[in-house]
C-alpha cells in the first residue's frame, strides 16, 4: 500500500470508536432484547391465566343450574297492624286519653262477650284508672237513673247522631270517683255504658280523678264506632256475671 493511502485511511478511521467500545456494545444491546422478551412472555402468561380463569366462571354461571333468588310476590309478609284496626273501642277511648298525654292499654282480663276494659296511664308510667266498656240490648227503651231518686228516670240528652244520653258524676269520695255515661241508640234500642273510675286509694283528689270526664265519656259512648265496635251478639243484659258493675246501673224496659 502506497504511503498516501494510508494516509487518507488514517485521516477516515480518525473518528471511530475503539474496536473494544463497539464489542461491549453490542453485547448489551442483545442483553436488553432478552429481557424484552422475557418480560413480554411473562405478561402472555398472565393475560392467559387470566382469560381461562374468567372463562371457567362464565362457563360455571351458564352451564350449572343454581338457587333461583325467591320472588317476593309469591311470599305473604304479614305487616304489623295498628291496635285501631285490632281494636275498634280502643281507637274511640284513645283520642282523649292521648291529648291529655296519657297511655290507654288492655288490662287483663281485657275483654269477654258484651264489655271491654283498659287501664290508663300518665306519661311517667304512673296508674291513673280504670276505663270500662259495656253494651247491652234496649230495644223497647231504657230508664236512666236519676242519682237523688232511684226510682225515677231520666230526661235523656240527645245528638245528632240518634243517641239518647244521661251523664254521671260521683267524684265526692276521693278514694272512689267515677265518671259514668249510658248511652242509647234509638233507632236499634243498643246501649252502650263508658265508665272511668280514677286510681283507688291514692288518698289524694287530683292523683285520683278519672282519666276521662264525663264530657269525654259522653262523646266516646255517643261515637257510632264505639258500640258498632261489638259483635251483634255481644251484650251485658242478665244474667252476665262476667260483666263489670257499674255505679250506676242499666235498666233496660221490658
Amino acid at each position: 500500500m502506497s504511503a498516501t493511502m494510508t494516509a487518507v485511511l488514517e485521516r477516515a478511521c480518525a473518528g471511530e470508536p475503539p474496536i473494544g467500545d463497539a464489542v461491549d456494545d453490542i453485547f448489551r444491546q442483545a442483553d436488553r432484547l432478552r429481557r424484552r422478551r422475557a418480560r413480554t412472555v411473562v405478561l402472555a402468561g398472565l393475560i392467559a391465566v387470566v382469560l381461562v380463569v374468567l372463562l371457567g366462571y362464565a362457563l360455571t354461571v351458564v352451564l350449572l343450574p343454581g338457587t333461583k333468588p325467591r320472588s317476593t310476590a309469591a311470599v305473604a309478609v304479614a305487616q304489623p297492624r295498628p291496635s285501631a284496626v285490632l281494636d275498634p273501642v280502643l281507637s274511640v277511648l284513645a283520642a282523649p286519653v292521648d291529648r291529655a298525654g296519657e297511655r290507654i292499654v288492655p288490662r287483663p282480663p281485657f275483654s269477654g262477650s258484651g264489655w271491654r276494659q283498659y287501664a290508663v296511664f300518665d306519661a311517667g308510667g304512673t296508674a291513673r284508672g280504670l276505663v270500662e266498656i259495656a253494651v247491652f240490648d234496649a230495644p223497647a227503651g231504657l230508664c236512666l237513673p236519676v242519682l237523688a231518686d232511684p226510682t225515677a228516670c231520666a230526661q235523656p240528652d240527645h245528638t245528632a247522631s240518634g243517641f239518647e244520653y244521661a251523664r254521671y258524676d260521683a267524684t265526692e269520695d276521693r278514694d272512689w270517683q267515677v265518671n259514668q255515661v249510658i248511652a242509647r241508640r234509638v233507632v236499634d234500642g243498643r246501649t252502650v255504658v263508658v265508665q272511668a273510675t280514677g286510681e283507688r286509694g291514692t288518698g289524694d283528689r287530683e292523683r285520683g280523678k278519672p282519666p276521662l270526664t264525663t264530657r269525654e265519656a259522653a262523646e266516646a259512648a255517643t261515637n257510632p264506632r264505639l258500640v258498632d265496635g261489638f259483635g251483634l251478639g255481644e251484650r251485658c243484659n242478665q244474667p252476665a256475671p262476667d260483666c263489670p258493675v257499674f255505679r250506676v246501673p242499666v235498666r233496660p224496659a221490658g
